[in-house]
Parts: C-alpha cells; sequence; structure tokens
C-alpha cells in the first residue's frame, strides 16, 4: 500500500510548502515534486540520499537540483500520510535549529488540530506528477 504526501496548512488555510515550491525555478519544483512521488511510493524505505531522520519523529526530504540543496521536513500521521511542514533551501552543512523547531511547532499543530477536529491542518498536493 502506498503512502500520501500532504502539505502543512495553516488555520487560515495558508499552504508555506505550496508558496515554497511556487518559488522555485521549474526544473528544481519538478525535482522536489518527483521526490515526493518517490517518497509516496516507497515510504521509509529510501536511502539516505533521499530521506534522514531529523530528531524525534521529525525527518527529511533531500532533493538537489544544480546544485542547490533543498530540504522538506515532514513526519508521518497515521493512515500511511507524510505531512510535509517546512521547506528551506539548505545553505549549511547541518540545518539550522530554527528550522527544525518551526516544523516541530507546525507538528505539534497538526497533532491538536487532528485531536480537536477543527480546521483541517493538512492539504492534498495538486502537484503530482
Amino acid at each position: 500500500m502506498r503512502w500520501k504526501v500532504f502539505y502543512y496548512q495553516t488555520e487560515r488555510g495558508d499552504s508555506p510548502i505550496e508558496d515554497f515550491l511556487s518559488a522555485l525555478p521549474r526544473k528544481a519544483r519538478a525535482k522536489c515534486i518527483a521526490y515526493m512521488d518517490i517518497l509516496e511510493e516507497f515510504g521509509f524505505n529510501l536511502p539516505r540520499s533521499f530521506i534522514a531522520k531529523v530528531r524525534g519523529d521529525l525527518w527529511e526530504l533531500r532533493p538537489e537540483w544544480a546544485g542547490t540543496e533543498y530540504r522538506f521536513l515532514y513526519f508521518a500521521l497515521v493512515g500511511r500520510r507524510f505531512v510535509i511542514l517546512h521547506a528551506i533551501t539548505k545553505k549549511a552543512q547541518k540545518l539550522r535549529s530554527k528550522d527544525i523547531e518551526i516544523a516541530e511547532a507546525r507538528m505539534m499543530d497538526v497533532r491538536r488540530r487532528i485531536s480537536h477536529e477543527v480546521a483541517s491542518p493538512i492539504r492534498q498536493r495538486a502537484d503530482k506528477t
């Protein structure tokens, strides 16, 4: 059974992940979306060149295009769902603690909103290849 990838969505309905992707050059965006497709197909059964554990329940998807590295921080939800919480263009060897903290805060927000059945904290991908 395949996984599904969703994007974090604010209570106002904004999607920071879609905003990040739409600002990328076309080929870089295509590469990032292709990595999400691969994540849906193979889940956690991918090599470190594709995914890596950050800490706790937080993971990173690791696409690269033309020498630029991108990181999509995500976690798994019940029902074979991955939720991408935060996206960055990687500029240093190590992830910044600020980016990890943003992703962890969004993860807590998703869990809180799901348990209280308020505005949906996730949005289905519309950009599949």
